[in-house]
């Protein structure tokens, strides 16, 4: 929560309080115009300055402050992907890095490692009960706060004491495994861009396939 969050919070609070306890000892008159202007007058400050602060309170991704991990800079293609692969990974790739949180970047296709690209471990990738959870069921999962997760020890190709993991299928048989530098540092916006470029990933490696350029 933020400084003027409380600060916010705190004066709504000590209003209202002030409103009743002036109210209790008033003291007479139930039909004292003027203090019942007060009432409303000061009762909807208070109320203002507490959902001032509550909506202070709200996550916001750019609020979290990223954290350095450790590992090096690199790019890892698989050998012998076609040149339209090739060129749609490392695009994609590119643009996840510089317009978002992201600080890793592994595709997986039909359990081979395409690419991956960011902050590297030299540990290998594996696949894990997340994962698998994931290619099941075709559905996004987002884990925004990864040492909540015992499952994390799947994650162990990620650098070190990553916070936040994004596994996105790519078509049907595919993977995106995106890790986040902060906890809940992918937005609505960034989501909505994974799920289209992993779409558009998906559908040039099917056609690829379908084409006779299938990967060995």
């Amino acid at each position: 929560m933020t400084t003027g969050a409380r600060l916010s919070l705190f004066a709504g609070s000590i209003g209202a309080l002030a409103l009743a306890l002036n109210h209790l000892t008033a003291g007479g008159s139930p039909a004292n115009v003027s203090l019942g202007r007060a009432d409303v007058v000061g009762s909807l400050m208070a109320v203002g300055l507490m959902l001032v602060g509550l909506n202070w309170t709200s996550v916001d991704p750019a609020a979290e402050k990223p954290l350095t991990l450790s590992g090096e800079q690199g790019l890892q293609l698989a050998e012998g992907l076609p040149a339209g692969v090739r060129e749609e990974l490392g695009w994609g790739s590119q643009m996840l890095l510089l317009n978002t949180a992201a600080v890793a970047v592994h595709c997986i296709w039909k359990q081979r490692l395409l690419l991956s690209r960011g902050l590297l471990t030299g540990v290998p990738y594996q696949e894990g009960p997340l994962v698998q959870r994931v290619l099941g069921s075709q559905r996004r999962l987002y884990l925004v706060n990864l040492k909540l997760f015992p499952a994390r020890r799947e994650f162990t190709y990620l650098p070190e004491g990553t916070p936040a993991v994004l596994l996105e299928p790519v078509g049907s048989q595919g993977l995106l495994v995106v890790a986040g530098a902060s906890p809940r540092c992918f937005n609505s916006g960034d989501l909505g861009w994974v799920k289209g470029w992993t779409e558009r990933l998906g559908l040039r490696l099917d056609e690829d396939e379908r084409g006779g350029a299938a990967m060995p």
